[in-house]
């Protein structure tokens, strides 16, 4: 059956991902289907309408880690989600990496991406050497993926000085919680997290600078608190950074 809408999509995806595909498989024939579902003209018309006109409807949005990131569906047995990201014009998004695998394609006016391979063995959280490897400008109906952490780093901007959307489905996460930013000039990486966590993040982060025992203790206490993954790692890169404070 052809894909002209969301639910079509969404149905033939799910089957498809429930027998199992391997990455080179989704990459081929599950790019084949978006590239169906991006040459459909009209879906995304409600849901744009709706996040102008319809207040409830945008509160529904639950607060991801990019601002431009719409969710369009979330499967339930966990197997993908479908997101539009709207691209400001004249920006140019930071570098980063992905928690899985994800198909992109181009929908509304043209975008660029720029692949990077990085040069360094990931040992330090923290420092990244990256290189970049190919760029591109995708118009509507073109397709790209990423991979999972190093293999899916990349930058992504509008182009000709219009807004732009691009349809992305991401796979289930081996890595959730995060995203890394690449500062490309410093050689630096930054954890970023959804709004709802990042003031207890930027906490944790602050005690780690704190050479006093009372942040210690603190941290000490989360340390044995009901987090998630990425909280209790950040919590224990911030234990470790003590140690090191005079």
């Amino acid at each position: 059956m052809a894909i002209k809408t969301l639910e079509q999509f969404t149905d033939q995806f799910t089957a498809f991902l429930r027998e199992d595909p391997g990455i080179e498989q989704i990459l081929d024939d599950g790019r084949q289907m978006l590239a169906e579902l991006i040459s459909s003209p009209g879906w995304l018309q409600p849901t744009l309408s709706q996040l102008v006109l319809d207040d409830d409807f945008l509160q529904s949005q639950w607060q991801s880690i990019d601002p431009y990131d719409i969710q369009l569906y979330h499967s339930p047995e966990k197997l993908f989600s479908v997101r539009a990201f709207i691209w400001e014009a004249n920006e140019t998004y930071p570098v980063h990496d992905h928690g899985a695998w994800g198909l992109v394609g181009a929908y509304i006016n043209r975008v660029g991406e720029r692949k990077y391979t990085r040069l360094d063995d990931s040992s330090d959280v923290n420092r990244a050497e990256l290189k970049p490897v190919v760029e591109a400008e995708l118009s509507p109906g073109q397709m790209t993926y990423v991979l999972p952490q190093n293999g899916g780093i990349h930058q992504m901007a509008a182009l000709d000085g219009r807004t732009a959307v691009t349809i992305h489905v991401y796979g289930r996460p081996v890595r959730k919680g995060f995203i890394n930013y690449f500062n490309l000039h410093n050689q630096t990486v930054q954890r970023m997290y959804p709004p709802s966590v990042n003031k207890r993040i930027y906490a944790i982060r602050t005690l780690g600078s704190i050479a006093e025992p009372w942040a210690g203790d603190v941290l000490q206490q989360a340390r044995q608190g009901s987090y998630p993954p990425a909280v209790k790692m950040e919590i224990e890169y911030s234990l470790d950074k003590i140690q090191t404070l005079g």
